[in-house]
Protein backbone atom coordinates (compact mmCIF):
# COMPACT_ATOMS: atom_id res chain seq x y z
CA UNK A 1 0.00 0.00 0.00
CA UNK A 2 2.63 2.54 -1.39
CA UNK A 3 1.85 6.43 -1.10
CA UNK A 4 0.68 7.79 -4.47
CA UNK A 5 0.68 11.34 -5.06
CA UNK A 6 -0.19 13.03 -8.28
CA UNK A 7 2.69 15.38 -9.53
CA UNK A 8 2.04 17.97 -11.37
CA UNK A 9 5.54 17.89 -13.03
CA UNK A 10 4.96 14.98 -14.70
CA UNK A 11 0.81 14.96 -15.00
CA UNK A 12 0.67 11.67 -13.57
CA UNK A 13 -0.17 10.08 -10.01
CA UNK A 14 3.02 8.35 -9.23
CA UNK A 15 4.47 6.38 -5.84
CA UNK A 16 6.26 8.42 -3.62
CA UNK A 17 9.69 7.99 -3.97
CA UNK A 18 11.96 9.96 -0.95
CA UNK A 19 15.15 11.30 -1.56
CA UNK A 20 16.26 10.03 1.29
CA UNK A 21 14.74 6.79 2.97
CA UNK A 22 11.91 7.66 5.85
CA UNK A 23 11.85 11.19 4.94
CA UNK A 24 9.86 13.70 3.15
CA UNK A 25 11.02 17.33 2.82
CA UNK A 26 7.86 19.55 2.15
CA UNK A 27 7.53 23.24 1.60
CA UNK A 28 4.39 24.70 1.26
CA UNK A 29 3.40 28.54 -0.73
CA UNK A 30 2.70 30.36 2.69
CA UNK A 31 -0.06 33.77 3.25
CA UNK A 32 1.36 36.99 1.65
CA UNK A 33 0.28 38.62 5.45
CA UNK A 34 -1.49 41.82 4.50
CA UNK A 35 -5.04 40.71 5.36
CA UNK A 36 -6.61 37.98 7.41
CA UNK A 37 -6.46 34.42 5.50
CA UNK A 38 -9.90 33.63 4.10
CA UNK A 39 -11.80 30.40 4.04
CA UNK A 40 -10.72 29.28 0.55
CA UNK A 41 -6.58 30.28 1.72
CA UNK A 42 -7.40 27.63 4.34
CA UNK A 43 -8.57 25.15 1.88
CA UNK A 44 -4.53 24.65 1.09
CA UNK A 45 -3.79 24.63 4.41
CA UNK A 46 -6.21 21.55 5.64
CA UNK A 47 -4.78 19.93 2.48
CA UNK A 48 -0.87 20.37 3.31
CA UNK A 49 -1.76 18.67 6.75
CA UNK A 50 -3.88 15.81 5.29
CA UNK A 51 -0.42 15.43 3.27
CA UNK A 52 1.85 15.98 6.46
CA UNK A 53 -0.22 13.47 8.24
CA UNK A 54 -0.86 10.95 5.67
CA UNK A 55 2.86 10.89 5.02
CA UNK A 56 3.51 10.57 9.01
CA UNK A 57 0.78 7.59 9.29
CA UNK A 58 3.30 5.79 6.04
CA UNK A 59 6.32 6.53 8.81
CA UNK A 60 8.00 9.48 7.37
CA UNK A 61 9.54 11.82 9.07
CA UNK A 62 8.45 15.28 8.12
CA UNK A 63 10.25 18.13 7.47
CA UNK A 64 7.67 21.00 6.41
CA UNK A 65 8.22 24.61 5.98
CA UNK A 66 6.05 27.26 5.15
CA UNK A 67 6.74 30.44 4.27
CA UNK A 68 5.17 33.52 5.14
CA UNK A 69 5.56 36.42 3.19
CA UNK A 70 5.72 39.91 4.64
CA UNK A 71 7.63 41.96 1.72
CA UNK A 72 7.92 41.84 -2.22
CA UNK A 73 4.12 40.46 -3.52
CA UNK A 74 3.14 43.03 -5.66
CA UNK A 75 -1.19 42.29 -6.80
CA UNK A 76 -0.25 40.78 -10.19
CA UNK A 77 1.99 37.83 -10.66
CA UNK A 78 3.28 39.25 -13.74
CA UNK A 79 5.32 42.30 -11.89
CA UNK A 80 2.68 45.02 -11.93
CA UNK A 81 0.38 46.92 -9.63
CA UNK A 82 0.90 48.18 -5.68
CA UNK A 83 2.90 46.07 -3.44
CA UNK A 84 0.31 44.09 -1.05
CA UNK A 85 1.75 45.16 2.02
CA UNK A 86 1.95 48.53 0.91
CA UNK A 87 -1.50 48.75 0.43
CA UNK A 88 -2.01 47.32 3.73
CA UNK A 89 0.24 49.93 5.68
CA UNK A 90 -2.28 52.76 3.28
CA UNK A 91 -5.49 50.94 4.37
CA UNK A 92 -4.52 50.98 7.94
CA UNK A 93 -3.33 54.16 7.78
CA UNK A 94 -0.10 53.76 8.61
CA UNK A 95 3.55 54.98 8.17
CA UNK A 96 5.36 53.40 4.95
CA UNK A 97 8.52 52.42 7.07
CA UNK A 98 10.17 48.93 6.99
CA UNK A 99 9.30 48.98 10.56
CA UNK A 100 5.70 49.38 10.20
CA UNK A 101 5.49 47.09 7.34
CA UNK A 102 6.82 44.43 9.60
CA UNK A 103 4.50 45.10 12.35
CA UNK A 104 1.42 44.68 10.31
CA UNK A 105 2.77 41.41 8.49
CA UNK A 106 3.18 39.64 12.30
CA UNK A 107 -0.43 41.50 13.45
CA UNK A 108 -1.73 38.98 10.26
CA UNK A 109 0.62 36.25 10.62
CA UNK A 110 -0.13 35.55 14.66
CA UNK A 111 -3.99 35.83 13.35
CA UNK A 112 -2.86 33.36 10.12
CA UNK A 113 -1.28 30.81 13.03
CA UNK A 114 -4.81 30.82 15.23
CA UNK A 115 -6.82 29.77 12.16
CA UNK A 116 -4.73 26.90 11.84
CA UNK A 117 -4.85 26.18 15.58
CA UNK A 118 -8.61 26.53 15.26
CA UNK A 119 -8.67 24.28 12.35
CA UNK A 120 -6.24 21.74 14.39
CA UNK A 121 -3.41 21.97 11.62
CA UNK A 122 0.27 20.78 12.50
CA UNK A 123 2.42 24.33 12.43
CA UNK A 124 5.35 23.83 10.30
CA UNK A 125 9.11 23.01 11.76
CA UNK A 126 9.64 26.19 10.35
CA UNK A 127 7.33 29.34 9.03
CA UNK A 128 10.54 31.44 7.30
CA UNK A 129 9.01 35.38 6.84
CA UNK A 130 10.71 36.58 3.40
CA UNK A 131 11.88 40.09 4.89
CA UNK A 132 14.44 38.17 7.55
CA UNK A 133 15.78 36.58 4.34
CA UNK A 134 17.09 39.19 1.76
CA UNK A 135 20.64 38.19 1.76
CA UNK A 136 19.51 34.72 0.29
CA UNK A 137 17.68 36.56 -2.44
CA UNK A 138 20.39 38.47 -3.24
CA UNK A 139 22.54 35.47 -3.03
CA UNK A 140 20.77 33.77 -6.03
CA UNK A 141 20.43 36.57 -7.85
CA UNK A 142 23.99 37.29 -8.03
CA UNK A 143 24.71 33.71 -9.59
CA UNK A 144 21.99 34.30 -11.90
CA UNK A 145 23.64 37.14 -12.63
CA UNK A 146 27.22 35.65 -13.25
CA UNK A 147 25.53 33.18 -15.44
CA UNK A 148 24.31 36.05 -17.33
CA UNK A 149 20.32 34.99 -16.58
CA UNK A 150 19.38 38.12 -15.04
CA UNK A 151 19.04 41.68 -16.81
CA UNK A 152 19.52 44.70 -15.33
CA UNK A 153 16.70 47.73 -16.52
CA UNK A 154 15.77 51.23 -15.25
CA UNK A 155 13.01 49.04 -12.11
CA UNK A 156 14.72 46.33 -11.42
CA UNK A 157 16.57 43.00 -12.42
CA UNK A 158 14.99 40.37 -14.04
CA UNK A 159 15.21 36.86 -15.69
CA UNK A 160 15.52 36.21 -18.84
CA UNK A 161 13.13 33.09 -19.93
CA UNK A 162 14.83 32.40 -23.66
CA UNK A 163 18.44 31.28 -20.73
CA UNK A 164 15.97 28.60 -19.56
CA UNK A 165 14.78 26.16 -21.74
CA UNK A 166 12.44 24.05 -19.90
CA UNK A 167 10.62 27.22 -19.01
CA UNK A 168 6.69 26.32 -18.30
CA UNK A 169 7.96 22.49 -18.06
CA UNK A 170 5.62 22.53 -14.89
CA UNK A 171 1.67 21.83 -15.53
CA UNK A 172 2.89 20.66 -19.37
CA UNK A 173 2.91 24.74 -20.25
CA UNK A 174 5.86 24.76 -22.80
CA UNK A 175 7.39 27.85 -23.55
CA UNK A 176 6.57 27.49 -27.60
CA UNK A 177 2.82 27.61 -25.87
CA UNK A 178 3.06 30.36 -23.66
CA UNK A 179 0.86 33.25 -24.38
CA UNK A 180 2.49 35.79 -26.49
CA UNK A 181 2.32 38.28 -23.42
CA UNK A 182 -0.33 40.70 -24.54
CA UNK A 183 -2.09 40.67 -21.56
CA UNK A 184 1.37 41.57 -19.57
CA UNK A 185 2.17 45.11 -19.48
CA UNK A 186 3.99 46.48 -21.67
CA UNK A 187 7.75 47.51 -20.31
CA UNK A 188 9.80 47.88 -23.46
CA UNK A 189 12.96 47.51 -21.92
CA UNK A 190 12.58 44.24 -21.26
CA UNK A 191 13.63 41.57 -23.22
CA UNK A 192 10.61 39.40 -23.92
CA UNK A 193 7.49 40.97 -21.93
CA UNK A 194 7.46 37.38 -19.66
CA UNK A 195 10.73 37.77 -18.49
CA UNK A 196 10.20 38.21 -14.57
CA UNK A 197 11.31 40.55 -11.62
CA UNK A 198 13.63 39.15 -9.26
CA UNK A 199 14.66 42.97 -7.90
CA UNK A 200 12.41 45.43 -7.92
CA UNK A 201 14.09 49.11 -7.42
CA UNK A 202 11.96 51.03 -5.21
CA UNK A 203 10.43 54.39 -6.12
CA UNK A 204 11.41 55.83 -2.78
CA UNK A 205 13.15 55.59 0.00
CA UNK A 206 11.27 52.33 1.27
CA UNK A 207 13.54 49.61 0.32
CA UNK A 208 15.84 47.07 1.64
CA UNK A 209 19.88 47.69 0.48
CA UNK A 210 21.20 45.50 -2.03
CA UNK A 211 24.07 45.83 -5.29
CA UNK A 212 21.23 47.56 -7.25
CA UNK A 213 20.15 49.43 -5.13
CA UNK A 214 17.22 49.94 -2.30
CA UNK A 215 14.03 47.61 -3.39
CA UNK A 216 12.66 44.64 -2.64
CA UNK A 217 13.07 40.98 -4.10
CA UNK A 218 10.62 39.52 -6.47
CA UNK A 219 7.70 37.51 -4.92
CA UNK A 220 9.18 34.04 -6.86
CA UNK A 221 13.08 34.40 -5.49
CA UNK A 222 11.74 34.62 -2.07
CA UNK A 223 10.09 31.35 -2.26
CA UNK A 224 13.21 30.16 -4.37
CA UNK A 225 15.73 31.38 -1.52
CA UNK A 226 13.51 30.01 1.49
CA UNK A 227 13.05 26.35 0.71
CA UNK A 228 16.72 26.19 -0.72
CA UNK A 229 17.77 27.83 2.77
CA UNK A 230 15.20 25.25 5.17
CA UNK A 231 15.49 21.61 2.41
CA UNK A 232 17.96 22.36 0.33
CA UNK A 233 17.82 21.24 -3.02
CA UNK A 234 16.43 19.23 -4.66
CA UNK A 235 13.88 18.65 -1.93
CA UNK A 236 10.98 15.90 -2.28
CA UNK A 237 7.44 18.19 -2.52
CA UNK A 238 6.75 21.06 -3.25
CA UNK A 239 3.01 22.35 -2.46
CA UNK A 240 0.64 25.29 -3.36
CA UNK A 241 -2.59 26.22 -4.97
CA UNK A 242 -3.55 25.58 -8.63
CA UNK A 243 -3.14 29.53 -9.50
CA UNK A 244 0.64 28.77 -8.94
CA UNK A 245 1.40 26.56 -11.42
CA UNK A 246 1.13 29.26 -14.29
CA UNK A 247 3.46 31.66 -13.47
CA UNK A 248 4.82 31.51 -9.98
CA UNK A 249 6.19 27.93 -9.57
CA UNK A 250 7.40 27.96 -12.91
CA UNK A 251 9.51 31.08 -12.29
CA UNK A 252 10.69 29.45 -9.13
CA UNK A 253 11.52 26.03 -11.21
CA UNK A 254 13.32 28.51 -13.52
CA UNK A 255 15.33 30.45 -11.32
CA UNK A 256 16.31 27.95 -8.71
CA UNK A 257 17.11 25.57 -11.55
CA UNK A 258 19.14 27.81 -13.99
CA UNK A 259 21.34 29.14 -10.63
CA UNK A 260 22.31 25.76 -9.68
CA UNK A 261 21.96 23.07 -12.21
CA UNK A 262 19.57 20.83 -10.49
CA UNK A 263 15.92 20.17 -9.60
CA UNK A 264 14.32 22.23 -6.99
CA UNK A 265 11.63 19.95 -6.16
CA UNK A 266 10.72 15.97 -7.40
CA UNK A 267 7.11 16.16 -6.66
CA UNK A 268 4.47 19.36 -7.59
CA UNK A 269 0.74 19.03 -5.74
CA UNK A 270 -1.51 21.40 -6.06
CA UNK A 271 -4.92 22.14 -4.58
CA UNK A 272 -7.91 23.60 -6.13
CA UNK A 273 -9.92 26.51 -5.28
CA UNK A 274 -12.93 26.99 -2.89
CA UNK A 275 -15.42 29.41 -5.16
CA UNK A 276 -18.62 30.93 -4.27
CA UNK A 277 -22.18 31.47 -6.33
CA UNK A 278 -19.99 34.87 -7.63
CA UNK A 279 -16.89 33.10 -8.69
CA UNK A 280 -13.03 32.78 -7.04
CA UNK A 281 -12.97 34.07 -3.50
CA UNK A 282 -11.23 36.98 -2.92
CA UNK A 283 -9.83 39.04 -0.44
CA UNK A 284 -10.47 41.72 -2.58
CA UNK A 285 -13.82 40.35 -3.17
CA UNK A 286 -17.35 41.34 -1.12
CA UNK A 287 -17.00 37.26 -0.78
CA UNK A 288 -14.75 37.38 1.58
CA UNK A 289 -15.42 35.46 4.28
CA UNK A 290 -12.71 34.42 7.16
CA UNK A 291 -12.61 31.65 9.65
CA UNK A 292 -14.14 34.40 12.17
CA UNK A 293 -17.17 34.85 10.48
CA UNK A 294 -18.04 31.38 10.10
CA UNK A 295 -17.60 31.44 14.33
CA UNK A 296 -20.02 34.17 14.40
CA UNK A 297 -22.03 32.64 12.76
CA UNK A 298 -22.12 29.57 15.06
CA UNK A 299 -19.77 27.10 13.24
CA UNK A 300 -17.32 25.22 15.26
CA UNK A 301 -13.75 25.43 12.95
CA UNK A 302 -13.62 21.37 12.94
CA UNK A 303 -16.86 21.75 10.88
CA UNK A 304 -15.24 23.50 8.29
CA UNK A 305 -12.21 21.16 8.27
CA UNK A 306 -14.37 17.99 8.10
CA UNK A 307 -16.58 20.04 5.07
CA UNK A 308 -13.15 20.10 2.94
CA UNK A 309 -12.49 16.65 3.52
CA UNK A 310 -15.56 15.65 1.73
CA UNK A 311 -13.62 16.58 -1.14
CA UNK A 312 -11.17 15.85 -3.10
CA UNK A 313 -8.12 18.33 -2.67
CA UNK A 314 -7.67 18.04 -6.71
CA UNK A 315 -11.57 19.57 -7.35
CA UNK A 316 -13.21 22.73 -6.98
CA UNK A 317 -15.26 22.99 -4.34
CA UNK A 318 -18.29 25.11 -4.60
CA UNK A 319 -19.08 26.52 -0.76
CA UNK A 320 -22.62 26.85 0.46
CA UNK A 321 -24.13 27.66 3.94
CA UNK A 322 -26.19 24.98 3.29
CA UNK A 323 -23.47 22.37 2.47
CA UNK A 324 -21.13 23.33 5.62
CA UNK A 325 -24.34 22.77 7.90
CA UNK A 326 -24.59 19.70 6.51
CA UNK A 327 -20.79 18.90 7.58
CA UNK A 328 -21.17 19.81 10.39
CA UNK A 329 -24.19 17.59 11.35
CA UNK A 330 -22.93 15.00 10.55
CA UNK A 331 -19.50 15.43 12.59
CA UNK A 332 -21.76 15.88 15.78
CA UNK A 333 -23.42 12.83 15.43
CA UNK A 334 -20.45 10.87 14.72
CA UNK A 335 -18.88 11.98 18.20
CA UNK A 336 -22.35 11.48 19.35
CA UNK A 337 -22.44 7.70 18.32
CA UNK A 338 -18.50 7.42 19.90
CA UNK A 339 -18.81 9.00 23.15
CA UNK A 340 -21.96 5.87 23.80
CA UNK A 341 -19.03 3.94 23.61
CA UNK A 342 -17.83 3.13 26.89
CA UNK A 343 -15.97 -0.20 26.12
CA UNK A 344 -11.99 0.02 25.31
CA UNK A 345 -10.78 -1.73 22.65
CA UNK A 346 -7.83 -2.31 19.50
CA UNK A 347 -7.94 -1.06 16.27
CA UNK A 348 -9.46 -3.18 13.85
CA UNK A 349 -6.52 -4.49 10.93
CA UNK A 350 -9.21 -4.81 8.66
CA UNK A 351 -10.47 -1.60 8.38
CA UNK A 352 -7.11 0.17 9.46
CA UNK A 353 -5.54 -1.69 5.91
CA UNK A 354 -8.75 -0.49 4.05
CA UNK A 355 -8.29 3.32 5.44
CA UNK A 356 -4.40 2.86 4.67
CA UNK A 357 -5.23 1.77 0.69
CA UNK A 358 -7.91 5.14 0.01
CA UNK A 359 -6.19 7.58 2.05
CA UNK A 360 -2.73 6.67 0.09
CA UNK A 361 -4.73 7.11 -3.29
CA UNK A 362 -3.31 10.58 -3.36
CA UNK A 363 -5.09 11.53 -0.57
CA UNK A 364 -8.97 10.66 -0.89
CA UNK A 365 -10.03 12.07 2.04
CA UNK A 366 -14.20 11.31 0.72
CA UNK A 367 -13.65 7.57 0.19
CA UNK A 368 -11.65 7.95 3.77
CA UNK A 369 -14.32 9.27 5.17
CA UNK A 370 -16.77 6.40 3.84
CA UNK A 371 -14.62 4.04 4.95
CA UNK A 372 -15.38 5.71 8.82
CA UNK A 373 -18.70 5.85 8.47
CA UNK A 374 -18.63 1.96 6.71
CA UNK A 375 -16.83 1.42 10.28
CA UNK A 376 -19.49 2.62 12.29
CA UNK A 377 -22.53 0.72 10.94
CA UNK A 378 -20.49 -2.47 10.76
CA UNK A 379 -22.56 -4.52 13.48
CA UNK A 380 -19.15 -7.37 13.41
CA UNK A 381 -17.05 -5.21 14.62
CA UNK A 382 -16.69 -4.77 18.99
CA UNK A 383 -17.58 -1.46 20.22
CA UNK A 384 -14.46 -0.61 21.49
CA UNK A 385 -12.31 -1.51 18.76
CA UNK A 386 -14.76 0.87 16.40
CA UNK A 387 -13.88 3.60 18.72
CA UNK A 388 -10.36 2.17 18.77
CA UNK A 389 -10.38 2.37 15.06
CA UNK A 390 -12.13 5.33 14.67
CA UNK A 391 -9.29 7.18 16.99
CA UNK A 392 -6.56 5.73 15.00
CA UNK A 393 -8.18 7.28 11.74
CA UNK A 394 -8.41 10.17 13.21
CA UNK A 395 -4.48 10.74 12.94
CA UNK A 396 -4.53 11.64 9.45
CA UNK A 397 -8.09 12.94 9.41
CA UNK A 398 -7.27 15.62 12.04
CA UNK A 399 -10.76 16.10 13.87
CA UNK A 400 -9.71 16.02 17.39
CA UNK A 401 -12.47 13.17 18.08
CA UNK A 402 -10.97 12.08 21.45
CA UNK A 403 -11.20 16.17 23.00
CA UNK A 404 -14.63 16.01 21.42
CA UNK A 405 -15.97 13.35 22.99
CA UNK A 406 -14.22 14.09 25.70
CA UNK A 407 -16.09 17.65 26.16
CA UNK A 408 -19.46 16.44 25.07
CA UNK A 409 -19.42 14.31 28.24
CA UNK A 410 -18.94 17.25 30.28
CA UNK A 411 -21.79 19.26 28.70
CA UNK A 412 -24.06 16.54 28.77
CA UNK A 413 -27.73 17.98 30.09
CA UNK A 414 -28.74 15.53 33.07
CA UNK A 415 -33.00 14.87 33.85
CA UNK A 416 -33.96 16.16 37.21
CA UNK A 417 -34.92 12.68 38.39
CA UNK A 418 -31.33 11.57 37.58
CA UNK A 419 -29.67 14.52 39.35
CA UNK A 420 -32.03 13.79 42.45
CA UNK A 421 -31.03 10.52 42.59
CA UNK A 422 -27.18 11.19 42.32
CA UNK A 423 -28.28 13.41 45.27
CA UNK A 424 -29.94 10.49 47.25
CA UNK A 425 -26.66 8.21 46.17
CA UNK A 426 -24.38 10.85 47.98
CA UNK A 427 -26.47 10.78 50.77
CA UNK A 428 -26.38 7.05 51.00
CA UNK A 429 -22.47 7.12 50.52
CA UNK A 430 -22.08 9.75 53.59
CA UNK A 431 -23.93 6.75 55.57
CA UNK A 432 -21.63 4.53 54.51
CA UNK A 433 -25.07 2.57 53.10
CA UNK A 434 -22.97 1.03 50.05
CA UNK A 435 -26.38 -1.31 49.22
CA UNK A 436 -28.32 1.53 48.60
CA UNK A 437 -26.15 3.35 46.97
CA UNK A 438 -25.51 0.69 44.42
CA UNK A 439 -29.42 0.06 43.93
CA UNK A 440 -29.17 3.84 42.91
CA UNK A 441 -26.39 3.57 40.28
CA UNK A 442 -28.65 0.69 39.24
CA UNK A 443 -31.45 3.03 38.36
CA UNK A 444 -29.28 5.87 36.91
CA UNK A 445 -28.15 3.13 34.93
CA UNK A 446 -31.43 2.29 33.38
CA UNK A 447 -32.25 6.04 33.10
CA UNK A 448 -29.22 6.03 30.25
CA UNK A 449 -26.66 7.26 32.28
CA UNK A 450 -23.40 5.68 34.42
CA UNK A 451 -22.33 6.58 38.08
CA UNK A 452 -18.45 6.66 38.43
CA UNK A 453 -16.35 7.25 41.93
CA UNK A 454 -13.89 9.40 41.26
CA UNK A 455 -11.56 11.16 44.57
CA UNK A 456 -13.63 14.31 43.22
CA UNK A 457 -17.03 12.85 43.69
CA UNK A 458 -19.17 11.51 41.70
CA UNK A 459 -18.96 11.52 37.57
CA UNK A 460 -21.74 10.74 35.65
CA UNK A 461 -21.49 9.80 32.04
CA UNK A 462 -24.24 9.26 28.96
CA UNK A 463 -24.52 5.76 28.54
Amino acid sequence: MSLRLHNTLTGKTEEYKPLKSGYAGVYNCGPTVYNYAHIGNLRAYVFTDILRRTLEWNGYTVHQVMNITDVGHLTSDEDTGDDKMRKALKRENKPETLEAMYEVGSFYMLAFIEDLKSLNISLPQATPRASEHIAEDIEIIQVLEKKEVAYKISDGIYFDISKFLDYGKLGGVNKANLEDGSRIEVNPQKRDPRDFNLWKLSDGTLGFDSPWGKGFPGWHIECSAMSRKYLGQPFDIHTGGVDHIGTHHNNEIAQSEAAFDTPLANYWLHNAHLNVSSGKMAKSGENFLTLRSLVEKGFAPLSYRYYLLGASYRKPMLFSMEGLKAAETTLIKLVELLSRIKQVGQPDKKYVDKFTEVQNDDLNTPQALAVLWELMKDASIDDGNKKATAVEFDKVLGLQMEKQIAELSKNIEIPENVTSLLKNRELARNSKDWKRADEIRDEIRKLGFEVKDTNEGQKIEKI
